[in-house]
């Protein structure tokens, strides 16, 4: 199957690497998978110490208002370019959607002043020079953009592999009109591991499924959330998939840390399991699954996946 997604302008540099509270915490090789990658790709990145949380599962949770995480979003948007690295990189979803949404609300002239009201007393102001040249952008669109690399970097072949793309809502579903393809069918986690030779699944039933979290729905209605969730490892199951690839940790969360449990509640098996897009990715290009990947952060038990694609020396019987 050819890659469907269409090709876009090379990202080589200027990018600030957004970093992620839920990546950092719970699954930090995505973060460093993303660092080797780009190195790779000759992607030129900062991590900057000034840059901070992002507000955004306060917002969601609704235990933020958004004036203050619209603020906290100039106050980032300000201090990447200070660092002339104006392309931000999110590892997560979340931190896309709400700095987007900042984004459109900072174009209201009445919005725009009430954050630079508070900008003001530690010397930053959010003007056109910032708004013009801020610029959001997801991880895997970056990765995308530098897609021609990847066919001559192969280390590890993945030939075999069925691999289905869980795509992430607020990355598809808050603007659609910005995705890099398309919406209903994301394509970008699969065509970039299509030269590594994956069993790419393109679309399948209860694709757009939400992952089921909801944010607050996994601790307020955990029956409803786990309901959601295990209706999207059946259709995945359905699938034959050998690995879901996700481009959002609230989603791996979902699935990885509960996909054991929803089995075992359901007396079901869903013979596949998780990882975010660059951590297969980078495996594929001969990254290690411990140093660069963080597999070890990960619920489930990717052992025979790893040995399966020559990541992992088979243990003696």
């Amino acid at each position: 199957m050819a890659p469907t997604t269409p090709d876009i302008p090379p990202v080589t540099g200027g990018v600030q690497i957004f970093r992620s509270c839920l990546v950092s915490t719970e699954y930090p090789g995505v973060e460093s998978a993303t660092k080797w990658l780009f190195d790779r790709f000759d992607v030129e990145y900062i991590v900057n110490p000034d840059q901070t949380c992002c507000t955004g599962l306060g917002y969601y949770t609704d235990l933020m208002p958004f004036p203050t995480t619209m603020t906290v979003s100039a106050r980032n948007s300000c201090v990447a370019v200070e660092a002339d690295h104006p392309i931000q990189s999110y590892l997560c979803s979340t931190c896309y959607a709400i700095n987007k949404k900042s984004r459109d609300a900072l174009e209201v002239p009445e919005y725009r002043k009430q954050a630079n009201q508070v900008l003001a007393p530690i010397g930053r102001e959010y003007n056109d020079e910032v708004a013009g040249r801020i610029k959001h952008m997801h991880t895997l669109e970056i990765l995308w953009s530098r897609h021609h690399s990847i066919p001559g970097l192969i280390k590890r072949r993945l030939d075999g592999i069925k691999v289905a793309t869980h795509p992430a809502c607020h990355y598809c579903k808050v603007f659609p009109d910005e995705v890099v393809g398309n919406a209903e069918n994301f394509m970008i986690p699969e065509d970039l591991l299509e030269p590594a030779g994956v069993i790419k699944t393109g679309s399948y039933n209860e694709k757009t499924t939400h992952c089921g979290a909801g944010f607050r729905q996994r601790f307020v209605n955990p029956s409803i959330s786990m309901a959601v969730t295990r209706e999207k490892l059946r259709a995945l199951a359905r699938e034959g998939v050998d690995v879901c690839v996700h481009m959002c940790p609230n989603c791996a969360i979902q699935f990885d840390r509960h996909h054991s449990i929803i089995e075992q509640g359901s007396n079901e098996e869903y013979p596949f399991v998780h990882l975010h897009t660059q951590q297969l990715v980078a495996l594929a290009l001969g990254a290690d699954p411990d140093t660069v990947c963080g597999v070890k952060s990960h619920s489930q038990d990717v052992e025979p996946i790893l040995e399966r694609i020559g990541a992992r020396e088979r243990a003696a019987v």
